[in-house]
């Protein structure tokens, strides 16, 4: 059998048009759910959301969840297990000020000091930690990047980068629970 070249042409038109109609519709769906729990985020609760945009009110949970989950979620997935230390000195949360939790680590106020000085070269080695530059196998506890000229680590019994050390000074900062 003989495939026709312009009903070819037309199958060929129509799927790469299905395609970005498809993509499209991903990407307005992620948006709508984020909008929605962004909603919710800011105080709305799902049943005012669900009545002003004619959906049921399970509905709206589902959305909320499947976007990232709702603020007590969010507040019950940060509470810090009791044998939470700063992983760089040891210290329990009672012995600190603050104590900031990454993805299996956590440093305190303090270290954050330390690595701080470290990286401005204030302080060497101090606590034992050093000041690492690229082309190490360095990684950041936090980020999980390696060392670059422009996000230097500090290496000790944690590792931390620049750019992580800086987000965490301004969680102690802003003072931020």
């Amino acid at each position: 059998m003989v495939i026709d070249p312009n009903l070819l042409d037309q199958a060929k038109g129509a799927g790469t048009r299905l395609t970005a109609a498809e993509r499209q519709a991903l990407v307005a769906r992620a948006d709508y759910n984020t909008a929605i729990r962004r909603l919710h985020l800011g105080g709305a609760s799902l049943r005012e959301i669900a009545g002003a945009l004619s959906l049921s009110h399970q509905r709206v949970q589902q959305v909320v969840s499947a976007a990232g989950g709702s603020w007590w979620q969010i507040w019950r997935r940060r509470a810090q297990p009791a044998d939470a230390v700063c992983t760089w000195c040891g210290r329990p949360p009672s012995e600190v000020e603050k104590l900031i939790a990454g993805p299996k680590i956590y440093i305190c106020d303090a270290c954050v000091g330390a690595a701080e000085r470290v990286l401005q070269q204030r302080e060497s080695a101090a606590r034992g930690l050093i000041h690492v530059g690229p082309g190490t196998k360095y990684r950041c506890d936090f980020c999980g990047k390696r060392a670059s000229e422009t996000r230097p680590i500090v290496a000790g019994p944690a590792n931390a980068c620049s750019d992580c050390l800086g987000v965490c000074r301004g969680i102690l900062d802003s003072r931020v629970a």
